[in-house]
């Protein structure tokens, strides 16, 4: 490892300083992330359900663990929510 190393060009280096954005640089890329919002037509009904059902995949595929335990109720928990929340909206 080298002492003249330049770690903002190292991959994935937590320690590396935040490369410079100027205020037009800044203001272009705010308004290029206005002009791709979520267009409204994308139901938030529709949002919700593909959420869940990410979550729900996402549980099924990670071991249960003593570490991870808080963290995997707390998901649980919110995907029970949703899928009440979503059984309210939408009749069968």
């Amino acid at each position: 490892m080298g002492v003249f190393r330049r770690p903002e060009l190292e991959k994935d280096n937590p320690i590396a300083p935040q490369m410079y954005v100027g205020p037009r640089r800044r203001l272009a890329l705010a308004r290029a992330a206005s002009k791709s919002q979520v267009p409204a037509s994308v139901d938030l009904t529709e949002m919700l359900q593909n959420l869940t059902a990410a979550a729900e995949r996402f549980v099924a595929g990670v071991p249960a663990s003593k570490q991870r335990h808080k963290e995997r109720t707390a998901l649980l928990k919110a995907i029970t929510q949703a899928q009440r929340l979503l059984s309210d909206e939408l009749p069968l």
